[in-house]
């Protein structure tokens, strides 16, 4: 009972209890990635760039460089992540197609901040997940989350994690997991592709972007409700209904269906987790190696993948082919400026928060579905599919390709009588 309320109030607390310091409001994990980012900038910067660097070899060290065909292609593709960081380190204002912005955002609105958030994240991690808590809500939660996402109770911990704290972090979570055979194949996909969306902070810069802030609880509240929805369809769909139920080991823990007793039971499940034989600091080892083993190997992808996007999406025109895709749907539903909101939604999939920057100028109907739909679609290049590729996790980049479209699709379905009602 002691180590229950004590290692999970601390877990709570880091991730979940907004507090105020600094006259900024986010909750404690936040604040820590703050605080390392301003008081440690330079050294953070050095350690990134290590990382990194790093990153790229990992694969050859490992030899799983060459496990499937993608890792192949993107193992070779990682060293250009090399020849940036020399770029970024110069501070040279432009090399042929990479400019001093696409540095900015690949490093200093994303690399660094992951950086810092994947390991301390871990540390933290050990108190959420390995004391109970995990199974004590899983418990709880299984009405609700297993009949409508066809994942079990205890993933609502995953998409709580991912919405307050990082993405890269609820796929941290779901691939320990996975490894742990607490999770089938189907059902880690479901929720890395569904939960590990991005964090109310990164809403926020969203929603300030786009001029939605005076609407913020409306904003919220309908992008909750879309990505949840959206979930639920795409795991009745291909590819993921198609997905096995077998799990990574023949040691599987599998979910018991509960009609009665839920508070007792679920505690019952606490105990056993907590009365597990291993102690904090072996936890905390264990899970901040395994947090800085997925920073290494997830950078050179973003920063490889992020470059390669933004310069396709600036001198390309592969950006304007994407959006007809979407194209005869967003003129069906009588969206204003249908091609603009088409192309602003398929670079998307480089970087959850490049659509933004895109269409500020137009009408508040399109500022407002670009907006929920940049969160709901979930997947991204410069986040979540890197960091869902390093995982044991078997999904393909096209698998990943063709969710993502889903999602995109299913979202502008669902939100576009929404918001056209309420304003």
């Amino acid at each position: 009972m002691i180590k229950f309320i004590i290692y999970n109030f601390v877990g709570i607390f880091i991730f979940f209890i907004p507090i105020k310091l600094n006259s900024k409001i986010t909750i404690p994990i936040d604040h820590i990635i703050i605080y390392i980012y301003t008081q440690f900038l330079n050294y953070v910067c050095i350690y990134t760039l290590a990382l990194i660097i790093l990153g790229v070899f990992y694969p050859f060290i490992t030899k799983s460089w060459n496990t499937n065909r993608f890792n192949k292609i993107i193992s070779f593709f990682n060293f250009s992540s090399i020849f940036i960081c020399i770029i970024f380190i110069t501070n040279l204002n432009k090399f042929y197609f990479i400019s001093k912005d696409m540095l900015s955002i690949i490093f200093n609105n994303i690399a660094i901040p992951i950086s810092i958030a994947i390991p301390v994240g871990s540390v933290f991690l050990t108190f959420l997940i390995d004391y109970g808590l995990l199974e004590f809500i899983g418990t709880l939660m299984q009405p609700i989350i297993k009949p409508l996402f066809k994942v079990p109770g205890k993933s609502a911990i995953n998409a709580l994690a991912s919405f307050l704290s990082n993405c890269s972090i609820g796929v941290l979570i779901t691939d320990a997991l996975f490894k742990d055979s607490k999770y089938s194949i189907k059902e880690a996909s479901i929720i890395v592709t569904g939960f590990s969306t991005v964090s109310i902070s990164s809403m926020l810069i969203i929603a300030k972007t786009l001029g939605l802030m005076r609407m913020w609880n409306s904003y919220f509240i309908i992008t909750l409700i879309v990505t949840c929805l959206v979930t639920a369809i795409t795991a009745r769909i291909p590819p993921l209904s198609r997905k096995s139920h077998s799990y990574i080991s023949s040691d599987s823990f599998i979910e018991a269906t509960i009609d009665k007793n839920f508070i007792q039971i679920a505690w019952n499940e606490a105990i056993k987790s907590i009365n597990k034989p291993i102690n904090l600091y072996k936890n905390i080892y264990h899970n901040f190696k395994n947090g800085l083993i997925v920073t290494m190997t997830v950078l050179p992808s973003i920063v490889s993948i992020g470059t390669a996007g933004l310069i396709l999406s600036k001198y390309t025109c592969f950006i304007d082919l994407l959006a007809y895709i979407f194209y005869p749907l967003l003129k069906i539903l009588q969206l204003p400026q249908p091609m603009l909101t088409a192309k602003s939604t398929s670079i998307g999939i480089i970087d959850l928060f490049l659509p933004s920057f895109l269409i500020t100028n137009s009408s508040f109907l399109t500022r407002f579905i670009i907006g929920v739909v940049s969160v709901s679609s979930v997947l991204s290049f410069c986040s979540s599919i890197p960091c869902i590729l390093s995982t044991k996790i078997p999904l393909s980049i096209w698998e990943l390709f063709l969710i993502w479209i889903e999602r995109v699709v299913f979202s502008f379905i669902i939100v576009t009588p929404i918001v056209t009602l309420i304003i």
